[in-house]
């Protein structure tokens, strides 16, 4: 297998492993906010399931530009400099609870955090977002770092560091 297919089911291990994500998001003076929150990946988007009492679902009503950070565990690594990392810039979208699409993403929330969901999801705070990722980049390690493109991001171009 070559380097980039490696890298490539590196990143997509990583995509598909996360159960959080640290967010970016802008406040209403245009200042960067940073905060976390539980995920789901389903069909290549991001899905958040965020309380109106965040501030970061407040900084997305009034600006759906976000990015997002998926790092490795830092459990799981021997070196904190070379941890597996990807950035993602997107928009994040609202997901109606009457849209067709919310129970299916529900599921998923369900499937993956289990019983604190049937607490949380009947909550009216509680808003389901869609993160179209637009862009992004994936670091492997030292001295390997990818841009991501093409549907859910999953194409992986090498870096070139002379550049």
């Amino acid at each position: 297998m070559s380097d980039s297919n490696d890298a490539r089911e590196d990143y997509l291990a990583l995509r598909d492993s996360v159960l959080s994500l640290q967010l970016a998001t802008v406040t209403a003076d245009d200042k960067p906010e940073a905060s976390y929150a539980p995920c789901v990946w389903v069909e290549n988007n991001f899905y958040l399931f965020l309380s109106r009492l965040s501030s970061h679902t407040a900084n997305l009503a009034q600006n759906p530009a976000i990015s997002l950070l998926l790092i490795e565990d830092a459990a799981a690594v021997s070196n904190y400099f070379a941890r597996k990392r990807a950035s993602l810039h997107g928009t994040a979208w609202a997901v109606a609870r009457d849209d067709k699409a919310f129970a299916t993403i529900m599921q998923a929330f369900h499937r993956r955090f289990g019983r604190v969901m049937e607490i949380i999801e009947p909550l009216p705070d509680f808003h389901l977002f869609r993160v179209e990722a637009e862009s992004g980049s994936f670091i492997r390690g030292f001295g390997q770092a990818y841009e991501l493109s093409g549907a859910g991001l999953d194409r992986l171009t090498p870096v070139d560091p002379r550049k």
